[in-house]
């Protein structure tokens, strides 16, 4: 196994831009229920799971790179060798990998959400964490509505605090591993997260991204991380005009004297 270097964080904030939907568990059946509800906190707080968000990213970049190696049709990559198999894992039991990600559940940021509704002047008791969103189907025929549902979801202009880890080893191309990643968010950007995102549903975006890392050396030592810049920065497209650098001094600082 190769050597640690070390640890870059990513840290963010997801907004939904339209309502959002993550599909969670009935507690029960009652009449008039939600048939759809969204996954909640144990205190009833919608929240972004990070299997969610690691999934649709690898998703994505699995559709454009092409899959090499899958065990059946329509699985992950497991060819082990690609990028992408590098940063998420190859899926497979033959060609295992590091897995150099770690994402963590993105949780509501209540007091931005409670800004973003300040005009309404409800109460704090009052501010609703979802909507419900009703829904059916149209038959061709007759051009009427049929089977209809109730959809929850989490109403646009909520905002979630997120952080993922990248770890990196001895022999792997830093740059590379972290322009793949960050592909992955332009094209979520771009796409959906959630469930309909053809009917509306997901559309997030990125905001004050900050980035941080630490080496080997520094977890030997006083263990404080290095920032990349002195605020975060506001929206995605501001941090994506800084990718270049952010690769460069990552590298240098992994890679730099007295480091392997």
């Amino acid at each position: 196994m190769n050597r640690f270097l070390g640890k870059l964080f990513i840290y963010f904030e997801i907004e939904a831009l339209t309502g959002l939907r993550i599909g969670g568990a009935r507690d029960s059946a009652e009449i008039g229920g939600l048939d759809n509800p969204v996954i909640k906190t144990v205190d009833g707080k919608p929240y972004i799971p990070a299997s969610s968000l690691k999934g649709k990213i690898r998703c994505l970049l699995d559709r454009k790179d092409g899959v090499r190696v899958a065990r059946r049709e329509g699985d992950p990559c497991g060819c082990g060798q690609c990028e992408v198999c590098q940063l998420f894992g190859a899926h497979s039991d033959k060609n295992k990998t590091l897995t150099r990600l770690c994402f963590r559940d993105a949780f509501l940021n209540f007091e931005k959400y409670r800004e973003s509704l300040k005009d309404s002047k409800l109460l704090d008791d009052e501010i609703p964490l979802t909507e419900e969103k009703m829904e059916n189907i149209i038959d061709r025929l007759k051009g009427t509505a049929q089977h209809p549902r109730t959809m929850e979801r989490v109403p646009a202009g909520a905002v979630f605090d997120g952080e993922v880890v990248v770890n990196f080893y001895e022999g792997d191309d830093v740059k590379k591993l972290i322009r793949k990643f960050w592909e992955g968010l332009r094209l979520l950007v771009d796409d959906y997260l959630g469930g309909s995102g053809t009917r509306g549903y997901g559309k997030v975006t990125f905001r004050n991204l900050a980035f941080s890392w630490k080496t080997r050396k520094d977890y030997q030592t006083k263990n404080q991380a290095h920032w990349f810049s002195d605020i975060p920065f506001s929206n995605f497209e501001d941090a994506d005009h800084k990718l270049d650098e952010l690769c460069e001094k990552v590298s240098q600082a992994l890679y730099g004297a007295g480091e392997h």
